[in-house]
């Protein structure tokens, strides 16, 4: 009983309840990291299905098979990169998308320019690979084309975690834990406003 009035807690049915509280808090927060990783599992689909869109690209140009192999694998890297550090919600934000679509286009024109520095050493039949300036437009077209997917798949993301915090809400209501019961309804807010913003670029 000492330990009980030391916190200030007048009965053991508020122990109980803090201990319910606690464990709530942990399942939303398991349910919200379930719906984490099912979004970069999505993303990661994402990225790999670019590599049509780039080969398709080279096609044209009638860059040989081996090179547009080569081109959409290192082109992709800096995509699967981003998808690993996972700040979206922050870098998708219009004060920082700018300055990341650019840091994208920065990291594929070099993985780019590294790769057809050497593509005349690649055993084709075909000529090597048109410069950066060349083939800028259409590798924009890509980056911009995977941005709009991507942020697609943040908006379904932080819907599916808003079903998760008004369900965990409601349960905080119902057992009068305040404090946690805040905490959810910040993190609804939180996420309308991230689909506002983000549904103003999809198209």
């Amino acid at each position: 009983m000492f330990i009980v009035k030391k916190l200030g807690i007048k009965n053991i049915g508020n122990i109980r309840l803090e201990q319910y509280g606690q464990t709530t808090l942990y399942s939303m927060n398991e349910a919200v990291k379930d719906i984490d990783d099912i979004n970069r599992r999505q993303m990661r689909q994402i990225t790999g299905n670019i590599k049509i869109h780039i080969s398709n690209i080279f096609a044209e140009i009638n860059v040989c098979p081996i090179a547009r192999v080569a081109i959409s694998s290192a082109i992709r890297l800096p995509l699967f990169e981003s998808i690993a550090n996972n700040h979206f919600t922050t870098e998708l934000m219009p004060d920082n998308f700018e300055s990341y679509r650019n840091r994208i286009i920065e990291m594929i024109r070099d993985e780019y320019i590294s790769l057809s520095s050497f593509s005349k050493e690649i055993q084709c039949t075909r000529d090597s690979l048109p410069s950066w300036e060349e083939i800028k437009k259409h590798l924009l077209e890509c980056i911009d084309l995977w941005l709009n997917r991507i942020t697609r798949e943040v908006i379904r993301c932080c819907e599916k975690k808003i079903a998760i915090y008004k369900k965990y809400h409601i349960d905080f209501e119902a057992s009068k834990d305040n404090y946690r019961a805040e905490i959810t309804r910040k993190c609804i807010e939180k996420n309308e406003r991230y689909i506002d913003i983000l549904k103003t670029r999809v198209r």
